[in-house]
């Protein structure tokens, strides 16, 4: 389960985060989503963040936004809204839990996702190696393209290290024509 918590959420209202994470059922894996400035400047909101998530075992959404932010949106409609949209935060690369996740934020050109994919191959290869089962959310800017981004994305991820073979998308297969 994800809790994305509202940008207005800081630092004075992670006691009410605690009292949640507190209550959480055992055995339901649990990652929150900030975006609150105070928890991306290292400070005390963020290693508070952090020691909390860590206690209880949730994971903290790494939200990485660096290919949408590549380039400026130019006439592209798509990539406007997305870039107006996304908080423009700094990515933390922290494993609070035994579940990671990262909510890569791709872009229309294929070689920024490709060059900005590429740091997170090792890591979650080092993760899964760890005994840790990371999870990554895929978006491109009118999402339409995610499913494709994905695909590409395990691809590259199978090159250096042993998984599953993807099953076909929902919608991929075509059933019958008459």
């Amino acid at each position: 389960m994800m809790v994305q918590l509202p940008r207005d959420f800081g630092p004075d209202e992670l006691p009410r985060l605690a009292n949640l994470l507190a209550r959480w059922p055992a055995g339901i894996p649990c990652a929150v989503e900030v975006r609150h400035r105070e928890f991306f400047h290292k400070g005390r909101a963020e290693k508070a963040l952090n020691r909390m998530l860590i206690t209880y075992g949730v994971n903290r959404v790494m939200l990485d936004v660096r290919a949408l932010f590549a380039t400026s949106a130019g006439a592209h409609s798509g990539l406007q809204d997305a870039q107006s949209e996304k908080p423009r935060v700094p990515l933390h690369v922290l494993s609070t839990g035994d579940c990671p996740v990262v909510r890569f934020i791709g872009h229309v050109d294929h070689e920024i996702n490709d060059r900005c994919f590429t740091p997170w191959i090792e890591r979650l290869i080092l993760w899964i190696n760890q005994g840790k089962t990371p999870y990554l959310t895929v978006h491109t800017p009118d999402n339409r393209e995610a499913p494709e981004l994905a695909r590409r994305l395990y691809y590259r991820l199978c090159k250096h290290g042993s998984l599953p073979p993807l099953e076909a998308f929902a919608g991929e297969r075509q059933v019958r024509l008459f």
